[in-house]
């Protein structure tokens, strides 16, 4: 049996391309997610191969991304020699969330509720105030 996982959050590093021992790209990164909303942030390893491992390398530290994959945990020892662990996402796809203006340069993220604000500017509600045909 597998654990899947799909989040989205802030990457947490700046990705680092690698490759595997058969010469497969592969990006490792971490991965913070904002479990409930002002607390405190839960922390994944992040891996991807082949395409979306250069789609990930294309990213960086403090980039919004969502991502969906198999999860796993890490185990290794420390250079302390104390056991650690993490959880890992194994990523299947990865959809970015960043923004880009044209001619390359990144969009400046609207301050909280300034993007609700400007879009409750710009729709009109439909009007319903017609007669029912009954």
């Amino acid at each position: 049996m597998t654990a899947q996982l799909a989040a989205w959050g802030r990457l947490g590093n700046e990705p680092r391309a690698l490759e595997t021992k058969t010469g497969k790209p592969m990006t490792v990164a971490s991965l913070a997610v904002e479990v409930a909303e002002g607390g405190e942030a839960e922390w994944f390893g992040l891996v991807a191969f082949r395409k979306q491992a250069e789609q990930l390398a294309s990213h960086s530290k403090g980039d919004r991304l969502s991502v969906a994959g198999r999860l796993q945990r890490q185990e290794w020892k420390g250079r302390d020699g104390e056991d650690r662990q993490q959880l890992q996402v194994i990523a299947d796809s990865l959809v970015s969330a960043r923004t880009v203006r044209p001619g390359g340069k990144k969009r400046k993220a609207p301050a909280n509720g300034e993007g609700l604000e400007q879009a409750r500017e710009l729709y009109q509600a439909p009007d319903f105030d017609d007669e029912l045909p009954i």
